[in-house]
């Protein structure tokens, strides 16, 4: 479903189905003028709402000349709109991010096209057993040799996991950006929450009791992940990177956004060749560890969700059903 988001002249945010209805050109090629947006191959003029307001061939707008509109909210940077039926999207409200706008935080961003299925995105952050195989690098050592437990959270429309680390050493780019020694042991909690159909929401948190560096506290790493389907088997990937201290070193944030942009071009990488081979030759049956109970709920509240509109999941990883699970109790 194509979609064309445009500013109007107040400068809110609205959201149209991207065919004009005369000829069906992409309105995103024609030219916003005031509050309305203007078709670049017969110039109707559609306002806010959908409706044609101006045909100029002819002194009359024909009946039938409007195309949808979609429900927008903006709210902490992020656009979000509801493309599923209206009546599924009462009561329901996009979660609140305030420390993408809390001066006290630092942000650092970044986006992606991905050429995968959006479910394969959701499934990958949910099982962050990935990270050290993929980008060993930004793990930490005891997460390489020795993982602590996962705790997993459920409810109608989310899915959190979490983990406490014993005191351990933190990841060399971690420590290096917190000030403290790569040998001192510290506290570590990471959380992972997604917020049904298309966030992440990930905390890494560090509390420092007793280093020589730096003052005691809890030190926070937030991680947003925004989840969009394009296409069949194409996604967008928009991430957000904050953290609420050295919020004025400009290092720390040139250090943090190299260091996850890495993270992300190597997500991508994988998943383009997962999605690639399994429309090759799609895996007949699942094996699943233990590890994957929160990636197998988020397939679980997505499919019904797609169900509650009348959809079915998209792409062959999203719709094999058989597996055979094993688990490391």
């Amino acid at each position: 479903m194509p979609i064309v988001l445009y500013r109007a002249e107040s400068g809110v945010a609205v959201a149209l189905i991207d065919k004009c209805a005369h000829r069906g050109y992409p309105l995103s090629r024609g030219h916003v003028d005031g509050d309305n947006i203007v078709d670049g191959y017969h110039g109707f003029t559609y306002g806010p709402d959908g409706r044609c307001i101006r045909v100029p061939s002819q002194s009359h707008v024909p009946f039938g000349a409007e195309v949808r509109a979609f429900p927008v909210v903006e709210l902490n940077g992020f656009v979000w709109l509801w493309p599923g039926s209206a009546n599924a999207s009462d009561g329901r409200t996009p979660p609140e991010l305030p420390w993408l706008e809390d001066p006290s935080w630092r942000t650092v961003a970044g986006e992606d096209e991905v050429e995968a299925n959006f479910l394969l995105l959701h499934e990958n952050f949910a099982d962050i057993t990935h990270v050290p195989v993929v980008a060993p690098d930004i793990a930490p050592a005891v997460l390489l040799d020795s993982p602590p437990p996962l705790e997993v959270k459920l409810n109608e429309t989310t899915v959190t996991h979490v983990r406490s680390f014993p005191r351990s050493p933190l990841a060399p780019w971690h420590a290096g950006l917190l000030g403290v020694s790569p040998e001192e042991q510290h506290v570590q909690t990471e959380e992972g929450s997604f917020v049904g159909p298309g966030l992440w929401i990930d905390s890494f948190d560090v509390r420092v009791a007793d280093s020589e560096s730096v003052p005691a506290g809890l030190y926070h790493l937030r991680f947003v992940q925004a989840v969009t389907p394009r296409a069949v088997g194409s996604t967008g990937l928009i991430w957000r990177l904050s953290r609420n201290f050295a919020v004025n070193d400009t290092r720390v944030s040139q250090q943090l956004e190299a260091t996850f942009r890495s993270y992300y071009t190597r997500v991508k990488d994988v998943l383009e060749i997962l999605q690639s081979s399994n429309d090759r030759d799609p895996l007949e049956r699942e094996v699943h560890v233990s590890a994957d109970a929160a990636a197998l709920e988020v397939r679980r509240i997505i499919r019904a969700m797609l169900i509650e509109q009348g959809e079915t999941p998209l792409g062959s990883i999203a719709t094999r059903t058989r597996a055979r699970v094993s688990r490391d109790d």
